[in-house]
């Protein structure tokens, strides 16, 4: 079996096509989901609130991703014990067929040129062309401080009018900060759109560096994992000289050093700040490659308010699996 434990993703200049996707522990009012089993039917039927969803991408390995596989094809464990899948669904079309709600939070600080956020304008309103018209979009910006910009909309005229009026770039970096706001926002914001739970993702766009935070980066990582976010970043690389090697080799970053992105299922790509369009197709290919997978916990330890450890595997020989996220906070009571 081919586990999906996280690792740093080091790779230097290509944008990489890795997996990612969302874990969602659905809380609050019931949802609405997909019928059970290989059944590919848009007939949706209500979620219990203890139902633990995971949504999972697969790739061969070459990079591609695989979407022909079966419920019985993978295996989830809570805390190393297999559990039942009540629930599983895949995606076999071309399209995006699920509704996200994403924030996109763009580093405006002195280290970021004027130009290159006129080209993250170009790339995010492509990006809004790719996905389901009823997904929301909201914007932050941050440098030594945080601005949001626009909640969560799906017009995408204010969308690009948010990118318009961001203004000078300049002054220290509130990386971390700007991350934890846009959790807090997901939290806060709209979980389902039409009867169908929306895919939750932070895409944060940035040189990778933070000057000036003081949070805590494990507490981060948990927050975002308890409100089911995923976290996408769109690096500006800065280049080291690579030993034993012609070319250059990427710089690591803090927020790489942090592992964030991985630990929440998300993926690092870098941009070349002439064109940002490819990084977010790929995000866009990521998100809709996607099976979701679906148990009822124990019911001993369903409400005792603990973390539980999540971990799949797909069965299948030459391929890769990524979940989004390695645990969930079980509500507590009954």
């Amino acid at each position: 079996m081919f586990s999906s434990t996280p690792k740093l993703n080091r790779a230097p200049l290509a944008i990489l096509l890795v997996i990612g996707m969302l874990f969602v522990p659905i809380t609050g009012s019931p949802i609405t989901q997909k019928e059970h089993s290989d059944n590919r039917s848009e007939k949706p039927l209500k979620i219990e609130t203890d139902l633990v969803a995971v949504d999972a991408a697969v790739t061969d390995k070459d990079g591609n991703f695989v979407r022909n596989l079966k419920q019985s094809d993978f295996v989830v464990y809570e805390d190393g014990q297999p559990q039942k899948l009540d629930f599983f669904e895949a995606s076999e079309e071309s399209d995006l067929t699920r509704p996200l709600a994403a924030v996109f939070a763009l580093d405006i600080s002195g280290s970021i040129k004027p130009e290159e956020i006129r080209k993250q304008r170009e790339a995010a309103e492509s990006f809004v062309k790719l996905v389901r018209r009823d997904s929301l979009f909201a914007i932050l910006t941050f440098n030594y401080e945080i601005r949001v910009l626009q909640d969560f909309t799906n017009d995408s005229k204010r969308i690009s009018d948010c990118f318009r009026r961001i203004g000078q770039t300049g002054g220290s970096t509130r990386l971390f900060q700007s991350i934890d706001k846009a959790v807090s926002m997901l939290k806060h914001g709209p979980r389902v759109i039409g009867g169908r739970r929306l895919r939750r993702v932070v895409v944060v766009i940035t040189d990778g560096y933070d000057s000036v935070d003081t949070v805590d980066q494990r507490e981060l990582i948990r927050r975002a994992n308890n409100e089911g976010v995923t976290v996408y970043s769109i690096t500006i690389p800065s280049y080291a000289p690579s030993i034993g090697d012609k070319g250059r080799q990427r710089a690591i970053t803090l927020l790489d050093a942090a592992e964030i992105v991985p630990l929440t299922g998300g993926s690092d790509y870098s941009a070349d700040s002439e064109d940002f369009t490819p990084a977010f197709k790929a995000i866009a290919e990521e998100v809709k490659s996607s099976y979701t997978l679906a148990y009822y916990p124990p019911d001993k330890t369903r409400h005792d308010g603990h973390s539980h450890q999540i971990r799949v595997e797909v069965k299948r020989p030459g391929l890769t699996v990524r979940a989004s996220r390695q645990s969930y906070l079980a509500r507590t009571g009954g």
